[in-house]
């Protein structure tokens, strides 16, 4: 049995239609399904620990975006249970990451019945799994006051908290431990990256592979506002690589130490100091 989990707020219901489609593609094939959502993330959790311990259970099917992949990667992963993915999301980077994402749905749905689950890297803080990308500085900032806007809606917000947090911008300083090398810097951002991309397709590492068991990690060093402004849009095509303020490094450890929060995959993991590990083929998903 698949388990087809919804987040009901993603496209205004497109999520829970996507998962309708699936579920009887899938019937059609003499696959049975289980759609589950929740009217809240603890009502959600609750309903899909019951299920996903049960015998027939043979993988578990996000019908959203990378918010819910966050969460199902919490309890698939140590159950070894593979994880598909309908994107339906505003951002999708996991989908983007293991190729599915310009997929139609009978694509998605074919890739799932014929392929077997490839095995992927993640990202663990404090014994919380990531699956794309782990950042702290700027763009922590600018998730923090999104989450806290009520509106807009969408993309439109995270706009507008970038814009806030530019005006208000300052460097931080940081004491970095790259496995045995030590750093200690002032920072504008320093992202973590086990996937390529993160808010909706920025190319923040185009190098990154889910496949070599290494983080890789960049840093954005001290820059000015009209400087951040000329970079920041260049990250959608990857186009800041060789910037003087830009450097990269791989690791399979990262300890951050400073001051302020982190995001993964767009949700809040941790306060610094913080230490991420790469995880080699912690999870199975099905993947192009």
């Amino acid at each position: 049995m698949l388990i087809l989990a919804i987040n009901p707020s993603s496209g205004k219901g497109h999520a829970r239609r996507e998962a309708t489609k699936a579920s009887e593609y899938f019937a059609n094939r003499g696959i049975n399904t289980l759609l589950l959502e929740g009217e809240s993330l603890q009502d959600f959790r609750n309903s899909f620990l019951r299920e996903i311990d049960r015998d027939d259970v043979t993988g578990v099917i996000a019908c959203g975006g990378d918010g819910l992949v966050h969460e199902l990667i919490q309890h698939s992963a140590p159950r070894d249970i593979p994880i598909g993915v309908i994107p339906c999301g505003t951002g999708n980077d996991f989908a983007r990451s293991i190729g599915v994402y310009k997929l139609a749905l009978s694509q998605q749905c074919d890739l799932i019945v014929n392929s077997e689950p490839k095995s992927i890297d993640l990202g663990i803080v404090n014994q919380t799994w990531f699956s794309a990308i782990l950042s702290t500085g700027f763009d922590a900032l600018v998730n923090e006051r999104a989450n806290l806007m009520v509106w807009p809606k969408g993309r439109m917000k995270y706009n507008l908290a970038m814009i806030e947090k530019i005006i208000a911008l300052r460097p931080h300083h940081y004491r970095i431990r790259i496995d045995d090398k030590e750093l200690d810097l002032p920072a504008t951002l320093i992202t973590v990256a086990n996937g390529r991309s993160y808010g909706g397709g920025m190319n923040i590492c185009p190098e990154a592979s889910l496949e070599d068991g290494l983080f890789d990690v960049m840093i954005l060093g001290e820059v000015s506002r009209s400087e951040l402004l000329k970079v920041f849009p260049k990250v959608y095509r990857g186009k800041h690589v060789g910037h003087p303020a830009v450097t990269f490094y791989r690791a399979r450890e990262i300890e951050i130490r400073g001051s302020g929060s982190s995001f993964a995959d767009g949700e809040p993991i941790a306060k610094l100091p913080l230490t991420a590990k790469c995880v080699s083929r912690a999870l199975r998903v099905w993947a192009a």
